[in-house]
């Protein structure tokens, strides 16, 4: 796409020369025959770099420009002065109202489009500091967040193991008791692992220190290990786990630990967010190879029965996002499961994609079965 100029000169003929040699020069061109009418169209088109005449009737270039730089969205479009005038007091007073550049007449076609490549190029600088910079404080904040949430994902589990240690001090509990204690320590030691793998393996792919180290599986026979423990959980917690894999899956060429950190996290989430009596599903799909550019993929889907919110799920993939949920404690934890998910089923070569609508919130994981 080509960038916009527009061309203020109140000289119809100086205009469509302008025109002539910017077009000519791979830019789109607009041309205002008057100052204010140059001021609508800045606001109205907001090109990418503005050339005026300082001389005209009415309003002219420094009341241009003074309009212009007061009004927050024309307020950085490089602005390049076009005028016969050249003393010091006027090219002192065009800087002074904020022209980056000044050109007098006659000109010659190759300053008017060097002139105008170096602004557009200083402008792209600019704006590629302002992003980092904006990057750079988004950081500090996420950081600030990850040490805040750390702290006090680490007190909870913590605050639990010693209330528990108290009571069981203070009183002798029978075996249904001793059985629920140790399961509630059970549940916070996993919560404050969990919190701690998550944070070495985002570090580990952040500092791109996280290898791969493919071997060759039975598939349906290696899910069967990861989905037992699901089916017990879900069945203590009256969920309705359905599991649909194809019999006689080829084998599969993965890193084992990274797609059972996928599945494993994907699951998790389900059991988390369903209710009591609502359904998770999980299901696997393989598409043979179609041709040599188009391989064979396996493709997973996690789906349950609770729904993400339009306002979430176009975030939910980021590193430190906490999505809304009406249970504070179902809101806990470092944002961090979804991102490194994301990153694993990347360097696997793989994709994700997320989608919630009436109930159900389904997470498709498509991965290309690769050789050794």
């Amino acid at each position: 796409m080509n960038q916009t100029i527009l061309v203020i000169e109140d000289e119809t003929t100086v205009g469509l020369n302008i025109k002539e040699i910017l077009e000519s020069g791979g830019f789109d061109a607009i041309v205002a025959a008057d100052g204010k009418m140059g001021i609508q169209m800045a606001k109205e088109q907001l090109p990418d770099l503005i050339v005026c005449d300082i001389m005209m009737p009415d309003m002219d270039g420094y009341g241009v420009l003074t309009a212009l730089r007061q009004d927050g969205a024309t307020a950085t479009i490089p602005f390049i002065f076009l005028t016969a005038k050249t003393t010091r007091d006027d090219l002192r007073q065009g800087m002074n109202l904020g022209a980056d550049d000044y050109l007098t007449k006659p000109f010659r076609r190759k300053e008017l489009l060097e002139a105008i490549a170096s602004r557009l190029a200083k402008q792209t600088n600019v704006k590629q500091l302002q992003q980092k910079i904006e990057e750079l404080q988004q950081l500090e904040r996420q950081k600030d967040e990850l040490i805040s949430t750390v702290s006090h994902d680490l007190r909870a589990p913590l605050a639990n193991i010693k209330l528990i240690a108290e009571t069981l001090r203070i009183i002798e509990p029978n075996p249904q008791q001793q059985k629920q204690y140790l399961d509630i320590l059970e549940t916070v030691c996993d919560q404050g692992n969990d919190l701690i793998n998550n944070l070495l393996n985002w570090r580990k792919l952040e500092a791109a220190e996280y290898p791969l180290d493919y071997e060759n599986i039975n598939l349906e026979y290696w899910l069967t290990g990861l989905l037992e423990p699901f089916e017990i959980r879900t069945r203590d917690r009256q969920q309705i786990f359905k599991i649909k894999i194809p019999p006689n899956l080829p084998h599969f060429t993965v890193d084992t630990t990274s797609l059972k950190r996928i599945l494993t996290e994907l699951l998790n989430n389900a059991c988390k967010y369903t209710c009591s009596g609502g359904q998770i599903k999980f299901q696997v799909i393989y598409q043979p190879a179609s041709s040599p550019t188009n391989p064979a993929v396996t493709t997973f889907i996690i789906a349950n029965e609770a729904e993400i919110t339009e306002t979430d799920i176009p975030h939910i993939f980021e590193k430190f996002y906490r999505g809304t949920h009406k249970n504070a404690q179902l809101q806990s934890g470092t944002g961090l499961g979804l991102a490194i998910v994301q990153q694993l089923v990347e360097k696997l070569q793989g994709t994700i994609q997320a989608e919630s609508s009436s109930g159900w919130t389904r997470f498709t994981v498509k991965l290309p079965c690769v050789g050794i």
